[in-house]
């Protein structure tokens, strides 16, 4: 069977001790659930061999079906880095978009058709300055339960197109400027990717998209840029996370905001990195340096920067998107070999 290489490869790292353990679990509803109009590149970030040995037998099976990419990295006994993992899953895409994911983010296929035909028209894959954030939705608990029994019934819950009609009890917070960055590969390749200074989670994300805007600005910069102002809903335009917002702001309004299933805090040692990270965005965000990242990747000639069309920051506090928030999708049950409860349960070895 021959498949026609997609526009955009999504690219998602995983780590894991068993392969009954909620990641894989997680993985295997992502496999599902994303539409074929998308390449997938799971990268294998140190994961038990048996793990990679089930990962791989799967892989073998999706396959024939669509364009799908397991890359292993032989970081067993080093602590999981994502930006390690998403650098890696670059290199070894072939689309000309890469869309980065977590594990713990989905949306329904509808969803994902929807963040498809906007990559298309933000023609992202000739014009890297049209890079945009898929805007992610962090449920609690409850709001996790809740979604799980809608995608059962091949419902959408909520659409988020409105930011003032949300979930009351089931959203923790909404991100914007999220991790979940889609781009165009070759510039992405070309300014070195994630810094890999910055070790297991946290922040990561940030200095990119610090990087990114420095090319291809939005909007003048907010107050206190440099000030981190919290990981709950933007509430003034202040700081760099009301900045980066921005760039989800259009993609939220075209329905493509994504969910973040709940699950409890990993308790591996050294995986949350937030107080080293953070001091270390804080350096950056004041040196203003686009010359970041790994040095072998460092460009030697400066990046190329770009206009892109400007937002009014006051666009996120504005009257309402006019479009409808009850936009519901359905799609094709899913496979009944997949158990959706071991997914929910949140059974897991990082306890």
């Amino acid at each position: 069977m021959i498949v026609t290489e997609s526009l955009v490869s999504i690219v998602i790292p995983i780590r894991a001790e068993t392969e009954n353990q909620r990641e894989v679990a997680r993985l295997e509803i992502l496999l599902e659930t994303i539409p074929d109009c998308f390449a997938i590149v799971i990268v294998d970030d140190g994961s038990h061999r048996r793990v990679y040995r089930y990962l791989e037998s799967r892989v073998k099976s999706w396959g024939q079906e669509r364009q799908l990419t397991l890359k292993r990295l032989n970081t067993r006994y080093r602590r999981f880095s994502l930006a390690r993992a998403r650098n890696a899953g670059v290199r070894v895409a072939r689309s000309s978009v890469v869309m980065l994911h977590d594990v713990d983010f989905i949306g329904l296929p509808e969803v994902y058709e929807r963040i498809y035909r906007y990559v298309q028209q933000q023609e992202l894959a000739t014009r890297p300055e049209n890079f945009f954030c898929v805007p992610v939705a962090f449920l609690s608990e409850s709001g996790t339960q809740t979604f799980w029994g809608a995608f059962q019934q091949a419902r959408e819950p909520w659409c988020f197109r409105l930011r003032d009609v949300t979930p009351y009890g089931q959203l923790n917070f909404l991100v914007q400027g999220s991790s979940c960055m889609v781009l165009n590969r070759r510039d992405l390749l070309q300014m070195g990717g994630h810094d890999r200074r910055f070790r297991g989670h946290g922040a990561e994300d940030f200095e990119l998209l610090h990087r990114l805007s420095s090319r291809f600005p939005i909007a003048p910069r907010p107050p206190e840029y440099e000030r981190n102002m919290g990981s709950g809903n933007i509430q003034e335009y202040r700081g760099f996370r009301a900045y980066f917002a921005l760039y989800g702001e259009e993609a939220r309004r075209a329905g493509c905001t994504l969910v973040h299933l709940w699950h409890p805090k990993r308790t591996e040692r050294k995986y949350y990195q937030h107080r080293r990270n953070f001091t270390l965005l804080q350096k950056i965000l004041k040196r203003h340096s686009l010359r970041v990242g790994p040095r072998r990747w460092l460009a030697r000639q400066p990046l190329p920067q770009g206009q892109r069309r400007q937002l009014k920051p006051s666009i996120m506090f504005d009257a309402p998107f006019e479009a409808a928030n009850s936009d519901v999708s359905t799609f094709s049950p899913l496979s009944p070999r997949l158990d959706v409860e071991r997914v929910w349960k949140y059974q897991t070895n990082w306890e």
